[in-house]
């Protein structure tokens, strides 16, 4: 012990060559009772152990409580595929506020874009007359 502790002195002297033997000393036994002092601790340990010989009489819904605790645990790993399909999956649609009637047939259209009804009518009507067209036969006027 001795030799230990005049080993750990000169190696401090050698750091600290202006501080003299006994007031290293002094510094290491205030350091060595500082760090016990902090090592014990604060407060006393209030823990008691339970006999075995007393047997707490606990509910049977506490005990299957405990059981289904145990099976609420997953049994394998995520897979990747199931993590990445999760976090891209696709996100609700949002309703549509915007809505309108249209003023030339009354039904319900989105705002600032053309009723579908209307289109639809205007696009049969256009092939209509493409079909009359094409089906009458050309005059040849030679």
């Amino acid at each position: 012990m001795a030799a230990l502790h005049a080993t750990t002195s000169s190696i401090l002297s050698s750091f600290l060559p202006r501080m003299s033997q006994p007031t290293i000393s002094m510094a290491s036994r205030a350091a060595t009772l500082y760090s016990r002092q902090l090592s014990l601790p604060q407060i006393p340990v209030l823990a008691f152990a339970i006999p075995s010989a007393i047997h707490l009489n606990l509910p049977g819904w506490v005990e299957g409580l405990w059981d289904s605790i145990l099976k609420a645990v997953p049994k394998k790993k995520t897979s990747h595929m199931k993590k990445r399909s999760r976090q891209m999956a696709g996100k609700a649609l949002k309703d549509v506020t915007s809505l309108n009637k249209c003023s030339a047939c009354g039904h319900i259209k989105r705002a600032h874009l053309l009723c579908p009804y209307c289109v639809k009518e205007i696009q049969s009507m256009f092939k209509g007359k493409a079909q009359k067209t094409t089906s009458e036969k050309p005059v040849d006027e030679a």
